[in-house]
């Protein structure tokens, strides 16, 4: 009965259910900027290589964020401009950009510095400057962190130095794993030789919480990322899909313990831990919301997996799903106001999201494949997912409305992520 339990937990029933009515609701304006060709100054083949590699980081990260949009290489020809301390404003004005990034590499002692100056080309003046100094193998670090200062000076939420953990069966067994946002520099952290699965980061980025089999049945850890060390939390049963709170002191997770699928509060200070969910069904997924004040999940105890909010202490549930007869594995959108989800249509499980204000629905996947796992990015513009639409299962990455789809793993199946959150209260 426990294995059924944990199927439950990880894949779509094949249950039938309506279609959904899909709606598409428009994005902002993005900031048009101009970034001409960086100024490189390096006198080694490595050093040049790096210097390139920052830019086009830099770029790609800009182009990404649905905060900018970068101008074309053909508008950025037409003006030329190479001083980075005293750029043509006015000519970058008169091709559309509202405000111009300034780039310069430089090779220093086998190390780069990075320097980066913002300016309005509206109103011609200077906006910021930043410079990061480090050794080659930094080098995308150094441009992640270069972006994150324009998305925080625009009152935007830094994504770029964010981290995606997820599960891989790349090296034989399923291990956890952890990358950076656009895929690259994946590590795998844990070497159990049993299973691990549904990995979730804490706000902090220095822990992750996951289920692992390496004990026989699926208990709880909690791996302290920079010290290399795990911490078991739950055991006894199937203890699985862990959630921290927004300030990283409470996780909540799903134990089948008591019988079924219930949910547990666990204090990481305390270590004690409190039963919330009473019920007949499955109580699953457990999700903060972004105040800490409800909890987002799914259950099965009205006949079919839906998707229920409760108060904090476990009181007050009320369902939020009432279309179709398989909702579950959902994420809450960093606005509070969203919620992407799994939903089987027409034999196949797609992504969507409900809009709690407008109880809006709207469908992000398509095709024969099977998405699932789908976990918002901590600005809530995009989404990470895992999907065997190229055979395997891999994880991939679109824009929250469902365009700009990325492809992030390659070896092996790669399933289960979980984008590290951001808790900007504190």
């Amino acid at each position: 009965m426990r294995k059924i339990f944990l199927l439950l937990a990880l894949f779509p029933l094949l249950l039938a259910q309506q279609e959904i009515t899909i709606r598409i609701r428009g994005g902002i304006p993005a900031i048009r900027i101009a970034v001409p060709p960086f100024k490189i100054k390096a006198y080694t083949d490595q050093g040049k290589a790096a210097a390139r590699e920052i830019e086009e980081t830099f770029r790609a990260d800009l182009a990404f964020s649905r905060v900018f949009e970068p101008l074309s290489r053909d508008l950025l020809a037409l003006v030329k401009d190479t001083n980075p301390d005293k750029p043509d404003l006015k000519a970058w004005e008169s091709v559309g950009a509202s405000v111009v990034f300034m780039g310069k590499v430089e090779e220093r002692g086998g190390q780069l510095r990075f320097t980066g100056k913002l300016y309005d080309a509206r109103t011609k003046g200077f906006i910021l400057g930043k410079s990061f100094f480090g050794k080659a193998k930094f080098r995308r670090l150094m441009a992640h962190r270069m972006g994150d200062e324009l998305l925080k000076y625009f009152g935007q939420i830094p994504i770029f130095t964010s981290k995606i953990a997820f599960i891989s069966d790349r090296d034989g067994n399923r291990e956890l794993y952890i990358m950076d946002y656009d895929g690259m520099n994946q590590v795998r952290l844990t070497y159990t030789k049993g299973m691990e699965m549904l990995p979730a980061w804490s706000h902090n980025g220095e822990m992750v919480a996951y289920t692992s089999f390496r004990r026989g049945s699926p208990s709880l850890y909690i791996r302290f990322i920079y010290q290399g060390k795990d911490k078991l939390v739950a055991q006894g049963g199937s203890n699985i899909t862990p959630d921290f709170s927004p300030d990283d002191k409470l996780l909540l997770y799903s134990s089948s313990l008591p019988g079924n699928y219930e949910i547990f509060l666990y204090n990481l200070r305390t270590e004690q831990r409190r039963r919330l969910t009473y019920s007949y069904g499955s109580d699953l997924s457990p999700k903060w919301s972004p105040d800490g004040e409800k909890i987002l999940f799914s259950s099965d105890r009205s006949g079919s997996p839906q998707l229920y909010i409760m108060d904090k202490n476990g009181k007050n549930p009320r369902r939020i799903t009432f279309q179709g007869s398989y909702n579950a594995s959902p994420d809450w959108a960093p606005d509070g106001d969203r919620v992407v989800y799994v939903s089987r249509v027409m034999g196949r499980f797609n992504l969507y999201i409900l809009y709690l204000s407008t109880s809006q629905v709207i469908k992000l996947t398509s095709g024969m494949a099977m998405n699932e796992n789908p976990c918002f990015s901590p600005d809530g513009r995009h989404i990470v997912f895992s999907s065997n639409r190229s055979g395997r299962y891999q994880i991939y990455i679109m824009d929250y409305d469902g365009k700009n789809l990325r492809q992030l793993t390659s070896r092996g199946n790669n399933l289960m992520p979980s984008w590290q959150k951001i808790n900007h209260r504190r």
